[in-house]
Formats: C-alpha cells, sequence, structure tokens
C-alpha cells in the first residue's frame, strides 16, 4: 500500500471512498458509519451525498447492497 495526499479530496471523493472501504477491517458499513470515518480524511458530506458515492459502487459491483447494510467485494 502506498500513501497517496490529495490537495482537494473533496473532489476525489470517489476514489477516497474506495480506498477507505478497501482498508476497513470490517468489509459491512453504513452511510452513517462512514461520515464520521470520513472526518479523518477532512472530508465533511452529507448522507445524502455519500449515499451517490455508495451508489455508483454498487452499480459497478464494488459494494453488494444488503438488508440495513452494504458489503464491499473485495476481489
Amino acid at each position: 500500500m502506498c500513501k497517496v495526499i490529495m490537495s482537494e479530496s473533496e473532489k476525489n471523493l470517489g476514489f477516497v471512498l474506495y480506498n477507505h472501504l478497501y482498508s476497513r477491517k470490517s468489509k459491512d458499513f453504513t452511510t452513517v458509519d462512514l461520515i464520521p470515518e470520513m472526518k479523518k480524511y477532512s472530508l465533511n458530506f452529507t448522507q445524502k451525498e455519500l449515499q451517490k458515492e455508495i451508489d455508483t459502487l454498487v452499480d459497478n459491483g464494488t459494494v453488494s447492497q444488503r438488508v440495513g447494510h452494504y458489503t464491499f467485494v473485495d476481489n
């Protein structure tokens, strides 16, 4: 793994979110779980904005939607 420094991480939420999900210990999550976790990257997004990015990950098969939560698919 390498460290990536971004000057404008707000414009790259999808990239930051994917890498964060990949590095989490638990592959199961909710949007409520992720909001405070994104703050460690100095990202303050609403649940709606985060949901939009998660929907994109669901559409491309990176995230699987479950009842009451999501699962990151680590292929």
